[in-house]
């Protein structure tokens, strides 16, 4: 046990580079996967508590009849939800120069539906006072004392006030006046309406509202309907929450949030388990000859991989322990992030573990899983094939030579990296596909931040999109940097001979590192493509946005983007190619 032990230890002091790569990698995927998926159904969380502490209105009935709603229609609301779920008001608007003002008559001491909240200041107490909504990116701001004239007539201002029914700090849309929207809205306080104009009602049964929820629109649908039915379509217009523009679009929002979550998880989850799969098995390759020395001791093939098992366990486990935060992290910056659009009540609850768990657990089980798969077949195979190095590839014809206007042309270096490249077709389609999946999140994006730089009011999805590059561009630097410190640890006797053979330092890291270039260039170029298949599948999964609206130079930045990063890789390596110890490299046998 002492010496299982101390290879295992020596195992992880080996390869530390790499298991500190495997634990950022699942910090970067798990910390978006479980960031972004929790953050949707936190805020439809945050709105159906929104609806219960502010008393939301269901419905918002308004009359077209100029003098508002008839006796009998009143008694007809009244009869059929309850007096104390009817609140009434007169409602209109008008067209100034600053843009519309919305102008309600309503008791306000009344404040048991759409439940409103003084900020600052009072309520009317005299003729010539009102309070004004609170200031928003559109609303006017108003100070206490201000003076407010409406149709030749002066008002004071005596208080502030935010109504939930106006959720949105922006874009809220006229009634009247089409295609404008509002950016004032007063409020005076009266006890008896001279016309009734507008009821909003809140229905019964409050406990189906769940942020629009199948058996709360047939609820709703059921009731407009009834309404309708009873006072004529032709008398009133029957507004629900889903035509309250901040309710909405939030909820809009929260589910185009999850969408983009839940697709992403998949795209993420993959190129994870790709990269950690891709360096186990090159891990096991390097480890052949230990194996088989512990299998000629008698060793059993599992208690051989349980090093490796635990290897990639340990990697995977604290960094998905480390990504728990980050997504609470993001989860918190989403949350935030709609305060710039939207009057979010206040983030309560404790962190859920939903998503965290149901994506660290995948990752968790599927990395464990396929490492115990490839490294038992390795394993059992014979010590005397571990033993036997593995027979060095034929030289073959290459692509390019069979084009000698082309072949011809290049010097003996370039030659050269063209046959490693194209020799070695696992490792090569490995780093190209790697590349892809990290190109195709960095363009995905970038994409989404020019379709909702195009769009007014999406600020929530601009958000995500940052968000999006920041951990694409991440996972992007990670997977070059494995693949690269992956490629030159192979080739440390082949980095020796080139030394020994007197190549300068620049020299034998231009051998080594023009390969990495080309296959990054590779999979740079061929994601762009497969980027755009990707983001129009989002665009249509979200409903929101178009490939059209993805700016040019989104394509050529994109790859640009992942060549910087293999070019950083290279810079941070080439230390380690330079100082290679060239006694103890051609010792080994490859």
């Amino acid at each position: 046990m002492r010496a299982q032990a101390k290879t295992a230890l020596r195992l992880f002091k080996k390869h530390m580079a790499r298991l500190f790569t495997i634990m950022a990698i699942v910090i970067v995927s798990v910390g978006f996967m479980s960031g972004v998926g929790e953050a949707g159904g936190k805020l439809r969380s945050a709105i159906k508590g929104y609806y219960h502490t502010h008393t939301v209105s269901d419905l918002q009935i308004k009359s077209k009849n100029p003098f508002g709603f008839t006796a009998e229609e009143q008694a007809f609301l009244k009869d059929r939800y309850g007096e104390e779920n009817v609140r009434k008001s007169f409602s209109y608007e008008i067209e100034e120069e600053s843009g519309v003002t919305r102008i309600y008559s309503l008791d306000m001491a009344d404040n048991a539906i759409n439940q409103m909240e003084v900020l600052e200041g009072r309520l009317p107490e005299k003729g010539n006072e009102i309070v004004v909504e609170r200031e928003t990116t559109d609303f006017i701001g108003y100070a206490i004392g201000d003076k407010v004239r409406l149709q030749e007539t002066d008002y004071a201002v005596c208080g502030i006030v935010y109504n939930p029914m106006l959720l949105a700090k922006l874009k809220e849309p006229s009634w009247q006046f089409e295609d404008e929207k509002v950016t004032k809205v007063v409020y005076f306080h009266t006890k008896t309406l001279p016309i009734c104009n507008e009821a909003y009602v809140t229905l019964s049964n409050r406990a189906l509202f769940d942020s629009y929820g199948k058996e709360y629109e047939e609820y709703i649908d059921g009731e407009t309907a009834a309404v309708e039915a009873e006072l004529g379509e032709e008398n009133v217009s029957v507004l629900t929450l889903r035509e309250n523009w901040g309710i909405a679009s939030v909820i809009s929002y929260s589910e185009k949030v999850e969408q983009i979550g839940i697709i992403f998880v998949v795209f993420f989850l993959l190129i994870t388990l790709l990269i950690v799969y891709s360096t186990m098995t090159r891990l096991f390759d390097e480890e052949r000859a230990q194996i088989a020395c512990q299998k000629t001791l008698g060793f059993g093939s599992w208690r051989i991989v349980k090093k490796y098992v635990w290897f990639v366990a340990i990697a995977t486990l604290v960094g998905g322990a480390i990504a728990f935060p980050v997504g609470y992290g993001l989860t918190h910056a989403l949350y935030v992030g709609f305060n710039l659009q939207y009057e979010m009540p206040t983030e309560t609850g404790a962190p859920s573990f939903v998503y965290y768990l149901i994506t660290f657990g995948l990752l968790f089980v599927a990395t464990v899983l396929l490492t115990i798969r490839s490294s038992l077949s390795l394993a059992r195979q014979k010590p005397t094939a571990l033993l036997t190095p593995k027979a060095p590839k034929s030289g073959k014809k290459v692509i390019l030579e069979r084009i000698p206007f082309i072949w011809n042309m290049l010097s003996f270096k370039y030659k050269s990296t063209c046959r490693n490249v194209l020799l070695f077709k696992s490792r090569f389609l490995m780093t190209v596909i790697s590349v892809i999946g990290a190109t195709v999140l960095v363009f995905a994006g970038m994409g989404l931040w020019d379709c909702t730089r195009l769009m007014e009011g999406a600020e929530m999805l601009r958000l995500i999109s940052i968000i999006l590059i920041v951990f694409s561009a991440a996972l992007c630097a990670l997977v070059i940097y494995n693949l690269t410190n992956i490629n030159v640890s192979e080739r440390t006797r082949e980095v020796a001979t080139l030394m020994v053979l007197g190549y300068h330092d620049n020299e034998v890291s231009g051998y080594i590192f023009r390969e990495i270039y080309i296959m990054s260039c590779i999979g740079a170029v061929l994601g762009v493509p497969i980027g755009m298949l990707f983001v129009d599948f989002v665009f249509t999964a979200i409903d929101f946005g178009r490939l059209a609206d993805v700016q040019w130079w989104t394509y050529i930045l994109t790859p640009c983007i992942t060549m910087a990063f293999s070019f950083i890789s290279t810079l941070l390596l080439r230390k380690k190619i330079i100082k290679t110890d060239m006694n103890a490299s051609l010792k080994t046998i490859e």
